[in-house]
């Protein structure tokens, strides 16, 4: 395969461009410093980009054979995402919103969401926001990803070498949480400020940089002796875990879809605690510190806080106001626990065959 940041440095074809993964030629575009004189200089190269998205599209979510595809179209939309949280210097931050990328994203975007919607149960007719909370709550409880099996396994069952690979594999999410929530945030309606305030006061470590949910992760790794690569280890993501990822991302950086957003934090907020409970005692059963699973003992007592505060003074006041953003939250929610249960089931595999 030939590697594209020498792709981008040489006469392009059509067939160079297929010699390469979708994600990896799109990444190489990011890092270019002037991509507009880039495309000036390969006049035909964005149709034969929109096309080979189009080609990967179609093989990620409309054929049996979807590993490969969609593996290359989430890693895509993943870099693209990178952009928002990118150095405000970078090549990266000055192609956030070239039209070729952007138009790339919002196929993807598109494709994905209607995939995804095609596999859960519509929103229930004439609800309150009583009801819905209730729906809501209801529809984490009888999922299947908030019993999940890998949750027992971790407790009793895994070795350090494998404890140590679910570290790894939850740090891209985990380290992002603190940027989700200041997302969440921007142009948040006034009656839900003060529940998302507290929840980004929790996060911040109630104000102490020690204590940072960000700083205690990255303190479990150090002292399990777990590098932090740059990428927060998303290179080790699969598609089901990157489609996890991106989803938060997609509310996150796109306006119409931020009640999607609000729609999957709620759900983590759920989800976490009985999790963790379960992931605290398989660790302490390895050996691991109280000052290791700091990052997870503070989320098992403040998520269940945290999960009526989403309920009640977030989405409540939402959909009071505006009936039809339940809509909106209900796919949300629906796509945090498919795209989870989807990851753990990857990641329980990976473990188990882990050598």
């Amino acid at each position: 395969m030939m590697d594209s940041l020498d792709l981008v440095t040489t006469e392009l074809t059509q067939s160079q461009l297929l010699s390469t993964s979708l994600d990896e030629f799109v990444a190489s575009l990011l890092r270019m410093e002037d991509l507009d004189a880039f495309f000036c200089r390969h006049p035909t190269l964005p149709a034969i980009l929109l096309a080979t998205t189009e080609t990967e599209l179609i093989s990620a979510y409309h054929s049996t054979d979807i590993e490969h595809s969609r593996k290359a179209v989430q890693k895509t939309l993943f870099w693209l995402y990178q952009t928002f949280l990118a150095d405000p210097l970078s090549a990266e931050s000055k192609n956030q919103h070239h039209p070729v990328m952007v138009t790339i994203k919002r196929m993807i975007e598109k494709k994905w969401l209607a995939h995804e919607t095609e596999h859960f149960a519509a929103l229930p007719s004439a609800t309150s926001p009583q009801l819905f909370t209730e729906s809501l709550r209801k529809l984490w409880s009888h999922h299947r990803s908030a019993t999940h099996p890998l949750y027992e396994f971790l407790q009793h069952d895994a070795s350090k070498a494998q404890m140590n690979a679910f570290f790894k594999s939850d740090s891209a999410l985990n380290l992002l949480f603190f940027d989700l929530i200041a997302m969440a945030m921007v142009g948040a309606r006034l009656e839900v400020r003060g529940e998302l305030s507290r929840n980004m006061w929790d996060e911040c470590g109630e104000g102490s940089d020690h204590h940072t949910h960000v700083n205690l992760y990255k303190d479990l790794l150090m002292r399990n002796h777990l590098e932090l690569p740059e990428d927060n280890f998303a290179d080790t993501l699969d598609w089901q875990g990157l489609s996890g990822y991106n989803l938060f991302m997609l509310g996150g950086t796109n306006r119409e879809h931020y009640f999607k957003l609000i729609g999957a934090l709620a759900i983590t907020e759920l989800l976490d605690p009985s999790q963790y409970e379960k992931l605290v005692l398989g660790s302490k059963r390895l050996g691991f510190t109280e000052r290791d699973l700091r990052y997870y003992t503070e989320h098992i007592g403040i998520d269940v806080i945290h999960a009526e505060g989403w309920l009640q003074q977030v989405i409540t006041p939402i959909v009071e106001k505006s009936p039809a953003a339940m809509a909106e939250i209900w796919i949300g929610a629906n796509m945090r626990l498919n795209t989870v249960d989807n990851y753990y089931n990857h990641l329980l595999n990976s473990l188990i065959n882990l050598k």
